[in-house]
């Protein structure tokens, strides 16, 4: 039942960021209700981290970062940076090499592509701040 369970929240957090994320995604930019869609999670997660202070829980070990492990990221990286610097030398409007803000714009003028790299956004940042459960013995 535990699993179920899980699976249950999982989907449950799923359909809430999408949800969450389809109507963030919707608010006009830079009005009001923009600043507060972006400052509902953020007193979420600091209330969150307010209340788990005084928690005595188990500390996630550290992941060890190397070059090796992190070679794809540097690769997408390399190659995101040199897309951008032909596109910038061939005067950031060809049409063969778009510059990275160009493809983004593209994408933001849907919703859905706003939600996807809101989505994206929100799983970079997930993986990053590296949010694991300490393994049970």
């Amino acid at each position: 039942m535990r699993n179920g369970g899980t699976a249950l929240r999982f989907l449950l957090v799923t359909a809430g960021v999408v949800t969450y994320g389809y109507w963030a995604t919707g608010r006009p930019p830079f009005g009001a209700s923009a600043y507060v869609a972006v400052g509902i999670p953020i007193a979420l997660v600091a209330a969150a981290a307010l209340v788990g202070r005084g928690r005595s829980t188990p500390q996630p070990t550290p992941v060890l970062v190397t070059v090796r492990s992190a070679w794809p990221w540097l690769l997408i990286g390399g190659l995101m940076v040199g897309l951008e610097i032909v596109g910038l030398a061939l005067g950031g409007r060809s049409a063969a090499v778009p510059t990275l803000s160009t493809v983004v714009d593209h994408a933001l003028a849907w919703h859905l592509g706003r939600l996807l790299l809101f989505a994206g956004w929100l799983l970079v940042g997930w993986t990053l701040v590296g949010v694991h459960r300490p393994e049970r013995q």
